[in-house]
């Protein structure tokens, strides 16, 4: 291997051959939620390089390079958001062509095979199949560089297209308008033509059948001058394969900060491409001396420092900028002095479309870790205005500030209240260790616990609050790319408070291995990167230690559908990283580590500070999956966290691995690091049943006392009958407070039975037959019918039948469809047990049909046409605080924040105003498809997204800066439709 001599990192091996670019290029392998594919492109880019030449294989609906694909239409050169939906796409289009047919933009793809493609760091080829042409790629910083080989007896062509004006500077220089680019072309042209979306430049065929053009080009938002600037300073008189090999070096350079060590050859290809692709970016924005436009419009000078754009703080924040942190600190430097560039020009940090100020914790995690090299007091000053000051750029901040949570009139409610929480605690930290502001670290402390006030301790989760209702099934209304199940646990800066709250260590845990175990909460976005290091804050290090390595082994992989849903800008691959070292950054503003369970048998950080910090393993078997025991610098370790200053000192650490989970560390409690520092610790005073003796389905109330004498949290009082889990209530209690609370049941087989309240000693009640023979012993619940069914198909229809009486018995149960039996039942019950009973048959005629059993009772509708299959129908007169169905369903729909209404037939929504349907069988059980039509008049350009209709953050139609309507459904990236608005 070639060996590298540089400043930073001497003699180090050069891993660009473990980086395979196709990782992430196509559909996952594996069952995603929020977005099914990678999102990553194969084309040549220079670390950070704000240039990126890449081919694109589709030019309608996912945009973009797919490895599935096997023609290519052309090459973008700008714009592409590695790992977002569509990020394989960009601006700025370039295609070599040649032949007798007539190219056209879009449709005249030229095939290719991947055995003839290759990409590796900083260089792209591929040799297509339909015509002799070789196209090569590669790129610095700033620009890039096209050569295409020509064979055969036809005129060299070259398509350059999506460039708005293009103005001819000279026969070999070409500026474009909307990118601000400039192409430098090697050749003259001897003809061109515009066609649809571009330029057709045709060039004279060599007389050696073999003709070669280079392409060199930039772009600036100084200008034309900025962008020849960088094509002179940064290419100069260097050749194509001169310019190929320094961004190598750089590659090369970037990769050797960390060694492995180990016998899998295909989990090394999976980390050292994570580590490219978490190389990519933020993008240099400054021309090649330092000028750039700012947010305020007027052109910056040099700084002294790369200046960095494209933030997403709310897709980086919680792995990307930690392992620049910790590997490129330097770079995470100037992205903060970059950030507070933007602060001086906007007045605000930067934010993206999506929930949550955090630039906060970016900027407080990396102070904490040693990263000092800006103005605390701009960026003290800074963050306190977009979290305390304002005036903000949130406008539900106000209502957070208020209530001390979002409420559920306005959208993402929960989201938005669990980040802003974790986003005001990161605050208090920089407050209270770097600026000693007790007051505002004090107010800040304690909005870190609001996402508190959005916890239902009957259900557990956070759920969307309006005052004292809660939405107890919301779906995915309230939430940000996610749901109850995984909102309810981003409480990444307490998270023992976290675990108090929801019951305690061993409900917690059985509760997220349960939720992970069965899909419910699928790793596949970085909502949930945290969530396997939970385990650890709840005493449970061996589910920690299971579920990291299930998720590495099983969910990522050395393929073009390699990543577990979008890569956002490297964010999924930098959590790869950290976990396969055995760490993981689960907080962001405290300078800690969780300790998981590491990959290699050996890695080897090589510190910018010039210190190494070796992990290493005893065994590398994949299958020894726990941690038996750990030493740091030689010592037993016995903590689940490790100290950001421990790896920047150096040093080693070795983990020893087993096939079972270990007793380490021995200390079962390690040190908390939370807000609230201690378990629970409750224990019931007494209790007592109001009845010593009850007939069948009557009502037993059990009362107890229940005490705390630990940190506040809920404790789930369980009622056991005869042994088996019968029912529950959860009780929230204070620290040192004792409470008198109840559990309200029914018993049913007759006879002794046995009652217990969790560890207390068991009581006997008696269930006796009544004096009198009850004359309705059953009751029916859970009816079901498809709701909107075609002429003749199949309606099936669904009821629960429960035995109510204290004996076993058979139940003759009429099945009415209308006015007639249609069925009748013969249910046989054991007392109190529960039987489904299901039925198939035709529809026959149109119109509304009801089926009943007993007193339930539902209805549903037949229809012939499309027309006749109407679920909703809002056209009524508008009164009130409902808009009335008149679709003869009855889901009127409920009017929330405030309305005006300006006639019959329209609506007047400012800010944050809905017509929301409740949840409803007819709703919630459609088929795989549903139309929509209404008319939306915008009044007002809106900046940013504006949802029109949405069905929480699943199926949404939105407009965004009132230019254009998209549509998208099942999460990000699955399928969308965009089109432009117009101009009235």
């Amino acid at each position: 291997m070639l060996l590298l001599g540089t400043n930073l990192f001497a003699q180090q091996l050069n891993h660009q051959h473990y980086v395979d670019p196709f990782i992430g290029t196509t559909v996952s392998n594996v069952l995603t939620k929020w977005g099914n594919n990678g999102g990553c492109y194969p084309g040549a880019v220079a670390p950070s390089g704000s240039v990126q030449l890449s081919p694109e294989t589709r030019v309608a609906g996912a945009r973009g390079y797919n490895y599935t694909d096997s023609s290519i239409y052309y090459f973008s050169c700008l714009g592409h958001m590695s790992g977002f939906p569509e990020g394989s796409s960009g601006r700025l289009f370039v295609m070599p062509f040649s032949g007798n047919d007539a190219f056209e933009p879009g449709k005249s793809g030229l095939r290719f095979s991947h055995k003839k493609e290759t990409a590796v760091p900083g260089y792209y080829k591929v040799s297509f199949d339909d015509q002799p042409i070789i196209a090569e790629a590669t790129t610095t910083a700033r620009t890039g560089m096209f050569r295409f080989t020509f064979n055969g007896n036809n005129n060299p062509q070259i398509f350059i297209g999506n460039a708005g004006e293009i103005q001819i500077i000279s026969s070999k220089i070409i500026h474009t308008s909307s990118a601000n680019a400039v192409i430098n072309i090697s050749e003259e042209y001897i003809d061109k033509k515009e066609v649809q979306g571009g330029w057709l430049f045709t060039f004279s065929k060599a007389q050696t059948g073999t003709t070669v053009i280079t392409l060199q080009l930039s772009k600036s938002s100084v200008g034309y001058s900025g962008a020849q600037h960088n094509i002179d300073k940064e290419i100069g008189s260097l050749s194509f394969d001169e310019v190929r090999a320094q961004t190598s070096r750089e590659w090369a350079k970037l990769l050797s900060v960390v060694d492995i060590t180990d016998s899998s050859e295909q989990n090394k290809t999976v980390f050292y491409t994570a580590l490219y692709h978490s190389l990519l970016l933020p993008w240099v924005i400054d021309d090649a001396d330092g000028n750039y436009r700012g947010h305020d419009g007027r052109v910056n000078q040099k700084t002294g420092q790369n200046q960095y754009g494209a933030f997403s703080p709310w897709d980086t924040f919680r792995s990307l900028h930690p392992l620049l942190t910790l590997l490129y600190p330097q770079k995470q430097q100037d992205v903060i002095l970059s950030m507070l560039d933007v602060y001086k020009q906007s007045g605000h940090l930067p934010t993206e479309t999506m929930t949550g100020n955090h630039a906060v914790p970016i900027i407080v995690d990396s102070y904490l870790k040693g990263i000092i090299g800006f103005d605390k007091e701009l960026a003290y000053e800074a963050m306190k205005k977009d979290l305390v000051d304002g005036a903000f750029v949130q406008s539900d901040m106000e209502v957070y500030h208020e209530k001390g949570y979002v409420p559920f009139t306005r959208p993402e409610s929960v989201t938005r209240t669990v980040e802003y929480a974790y986003d005001d605690w990161a605050l208090s930290q920089f407050a209270d260790k770097i600026m000693n502001d007790k007051p505002a670290y004090q107010l800040l402390s304690n909005r870190g616990f609001n996402y508190r006030n959005l916890l239902n301790k009957d259900e557990l989760f956070m759920l969307p609050r309006n005052g004292e209702e809660f939405k107890l099934q919301p779906g995915t209304s309230g939430y940000k790319e996610g749901d109850k199940w995984v909102y309810s646990y981003f409480v990444p800066q307490n998270g023992k408070d976290l675990i108090n709250m929801t019951g305690g260590n061993e409900q917690f845990a059985a509760r997220l291995d349960s939720a992970l175990s069965n899909n419910v909460i699928l790793f596949d976005n970085e909502t949930v990167f945290h969530l396997p290091y939970l385990f650890n804050e709840a005493g449970k290090p061996g589910l920690t230690q299971k579920w990291v390595r299930d998720i590495m082994l099983n969910r990522f992989s050395a393929t073009p559908g390699g990543l577990p849903g979008n890569d956002d800008l490297g964010s999924t691959s930098s959590w790869y990283i950290f976990s396969s070292m055995g760490i993981y950054p689960v907080c962001p503003g405290r300078p800690l580590y969780a300790i998981g369970a590491p990959l290699f048998k050996s890695v080897t950080l090589h510190l910018p500070n010039g210190k190494k910090f070796i992990i290493g393993s005893n065994n590398s078997a994949l299958k020894n999956n726990y941690v038996q025991s750990l030493q740091v610098n030689g010592k037993a370790w016995q903590q689940l966290r490790l100290q950001h200053s421990v790896l920047l000192n150096g040093g080693t650490m070795t983990f020893v691995m087993g096939k079972e989970p270990g007793s380490w560390p021995m200390d079962k409690d390690p040190v908390e690091l939370s807000a609230t520092q201690k378990n629970t610790a409750f224990s019931i005073v007494n209790y007592s049943v109001n009845k010593k003796a009850v007939v069948p389905d009557e009502l037993l109330v059990i009362k107890f006392k229940l005490k705390n004498e630990g940190s506040i949290g809920v404790k789930t009082v369980k009622l056991l009958v005869n042994g088996t889990p019968y029912s529950y209530k959860n009780c929230l209690v204070e620290p040192g407070q004792t409470i008198q609370d109840s559990i309200v049941f029914r018993l049913y087989p007759v006879g002794k039975t046995l009652l217990k309240l969790d560890n207390t000693p068991p009581f006997a009640v008696e269930v006796k037959l009544p004096e009198k023979s009850q004359e309705h012993p059953f009751y029916i619940s859970g009816m079901e019918v498809k709701p909107m069914i075609r002429l003749n198909e199949n309606q099936e229809i669904k009821y629960t039948i429960k035995n109510t009486g204290g004996l076993k018995q058979t139940f003759i149960i009429p099945v009415i469809q209308n006015d007639s039996v249609a069925f009748t039942d013969n249910i046989k019950l054991n007392a109190g047990e529960v039987k489904t009973v299901s039925h198939n048959f035709k529809s026959l005629k149109k119109g509304f049909e009801y089926v009943r059993v007993d007193t339930a009772k539902t209805i549903y509708k037949v229809y012939e046409n499309g027309a006749e299959s109407l679920l909703l129908n809002f056209e009524s007169i508008m009164t009130g605080k409902t808009v009335p169905d008149s679709s003869g369903f009855h889901n009127d729909g409920n009017i929330i924040s405030n309305l005006a209404i300006t006639n019959k037939d329209k609506l007047l929504f400012g800010d944050s105003t809905y017509v929301e349907v409740p949840n409803s069988p007819v709703l919630d059980r459609m088929g795989e498809s549903i139309s929509m039509m209404g008319w939306v008049y915008p009044m007002a350009n809106e900046r940013g997204l504006v949802d029109i209709i949405s069905k929480g953050d699943n199926h949404v139609l939105q407009m965004t800066d009132s230019k254009t309507l998209t549509f998208f459904a099942g999460g990000w990236g699955r399928g969308d439709c965009t089109v432009n608005l117009p101009a009235d």
